[in-house]
């Protein structure tokens, strides 16, 4: 199993990787203008926005009507954890921005200090803001490697279910994902020439050495290099794994089990199961 593109765009919207708001989309002719800001889904799914009070970009959100939304996108890309690793593609989320006060920013801020207790949320109400996201779209753009639908650019774009996205849940390791992966790398590398002898014997003969690309609740993406050539393989989990207790038990079982990984290679012109 892999990410469904739900999970995949909650988990990139999480909170953990930079953000940019665009204000205005380019309507009626004004000029697109984007912004940096902080950013987190809630537990609900909601996407809140953390913003300085009267900042250039609390001032764009604004509407023009004082009962008015903000039309407004939040764009978020991948950061890929280690050089070379498949690259997870970005988001467009589309919808209407709200300048929460009273008792819902109040709320809002308890919900934005349970995935990020950052400091400025200690002022909203006396120097920060919150504004909610209400969704209309979600856009995924993610490589193609040529598959059917791959446009000039490379990217195929998918649209998002918004009520699947509300639905789905983050991954629990996508904020920590780089550091598990150096984990694996400096520490576990009984692992990971159990799992490229496995690759060999199931996959890709010649398999020579394996290095931690991706991690996910599924499973875990391998580089694998054969004569030279850098191939990608997909460990898959027997199930979901829930935190990294569930975690540790299933490394110590692939490192003891024959599994059947997933191949493809790594360009996109070999691209092959």
């Amino acid at each position: 199993m892999e990410p469904t593109p739900a999970e995949i765009a909650r988990t990139l919207a999480a909170g953990h990787l930079p953000a940019r708001v665009r204000t205005d989309c380019g309507l009626d002719g004004r000029p697109v203008t984007e912004f940096a800001v902080t950013h987190v889904t809630d537990r609900m799914g909601r996407v809140l926005l953390l913003l300085a009070e009267d900042s250039p970009v609390d001032r764009a959100l604004r509407p023009v009507a004082a009962d008015g939304d903000a039309v407004a996108q939040l764009l978020i890309a991948d950061r890929q954890p280690v050089p070379s690793s498949p690259w997870h593609g970005r988001i467009t989320m589309s919808g209407w921005a709200t300048r929460l006060s009273g008792v819902s920013s109040h709320r809002a801020a308890m919900d934005f200090a349970e995935v990020s207790p950052v400091g400025e949320l200690l002022d909203v109400g006396r120097g920060s803001v919150l504004y909610r996201l209400d969704l209309a779209e979600i856009e995924w753009a993610t490589p193609g490697y040529d598959a059917p639908g791959t446009e000039p650019d490379g990217l195929r774009r998918v649209d998002v279910d918004v009520d699947a996205f509300l639905d789905a849940e983050p991954d629990p390791f996508g904020a920590d994902e780089q550091k598990l992966l150096a984990d694996l790398a400096d520490h576990h590398e009984d692992l990971l020439s159990e799992l490229c002898a496995q690759a060999r014997e199931t996959a890709i003969p010649g398999a020579d050495s394996a290095r931690a690309l991706r991690l996910d609740r599924y499973g875990l993406t391998l580089g694998v290099d054969v004569d030279g050539e850098e191939r990608w393989i997909r460990a898959g989990f027997r199930h979901p794994i829930a935190d990294l207790r569930e975690l540790a038990e299933v490394f110590h079982l692939l490192a003891c089990c024959r599994c059947r990984p997933e191949s493809h290679q790594h360009t996109p012109e070999t691209h092959a199961h």
